[in-house]
């Protein structure tokens, strides 16, 4: 058999949850290396659990518009690794979208054709991305992307009415108002409470922020921007456009939203 049909045949394989037929392609001693994980897997099971991995964060995953190219010893395949997010990817929360991610992997094998090592190259910053867990490059550029990515986090949450995902960013004595509480939300079981009273009666959120500025000062940081958010509420579609302010604290090592300040301004007559 060519290398490119193994390297396909694992590809086959992996897009239909066929995780054991793989294994019988690798040889004793097998190595694989994520580069953009900087991680080495170093048996055949290790390989087997960084597929499901990939597949319980992408349920859907799958390698796509494959092209092989095959030698004495190796085999190269490059392609599209798309997928939507409705898994936890790495620390972060599913977010529901979808990615479409240039992959390139090498596999090299032994004179009986068994595998014996290979490795991924691709741009996890590029799937982050993707996912809203990072802002674009221009936007990374002109901030610096330390507090933006988890306010677009928090963002991406409440847009998709996950509010375990946006408790999971709020510090535990976090404070915040909004012009639909209308009141001040103490702390981070008050504010929980009320996202999961208002989901109910929530439908169809879109966020969109612009002009962010964020300032650090050691432990404290602080994010001001511009806020565009359409939804429907008990069946009202309603539009805002509210500056808003967030201030974040680092909580063993991780940046958590301690304040929330966002009441939209009055149309102008």
């Amino acid at each position: 058999m060519a290398h490119t049909d193994t390297h396909r045949l694992v590809h086959e394989h992996f897009n239909n949850r066929d995780y054991q037929q793989i294994e019988q392609y690798l040889a004793p001693g097998f190595m694989f290396e994520d580069l953009a994980q900087s991680l080495t897997i170093k048996t055949a099971g290790e390989f087997v659990d960084y597929l499901k991995q990939w597949h319980a964060s992408f349920s859907d995953a799958k390698v796509d518009d494959a092209q092989y190219l095959g030698g004495d010893d190796f085999s190269v395949c490059t392609f599209h690794g798309r997928g939507t997010n409705d898994g936890a990817f790495g620390p972060f929360p599913a977010t529901g979208k979808t990615i479409d991610q240039p992959f390139c992997e090498v596999l090299h094998y032994a004179s009986d054709g068994a595998i014996l090592s290979g490795e991924n190259y691709y741009d996890q910053l590029g799937i982050l991305r993707q996912l809203e867990h990072l802002p674009p490059p221009d936007v990374a550029s002109e901030t610096g992307g330390v507090l933006e990515p988890v306010v677009r986090r928090m963002f991406a949450a409440f847009d998709n009415l996950d509010i375990d995902a946006a408790e999971a960013l709020i510090a535990s004595e976090a404070q915040g108002i909004d012009e639909i509480s209308r009141r001040w939300l103490r702390g981070r079981d008050d504010i929980a409470a009320y996202f999961r009273q208002l989901t109910p009666m929530l439908s169809g959120v879109h966020s969109e922020i612009s002009d962010v500025t964020e300032t650090i000062w050691g432990d404290t940081g602080i994010v001001t921007m511009w806020i565009e958010q359409g939804y429907t509420l008990e069946g009202a579609a309603t539009h805002v456009s509210a500056p808003t302010t967030m201030v974040l604290r680092r909580e063993s090592g991780e940046w958590k939203i301690a304040l929330v300040h966002s009441v939209p301004l009055p149309k102008q007559t």
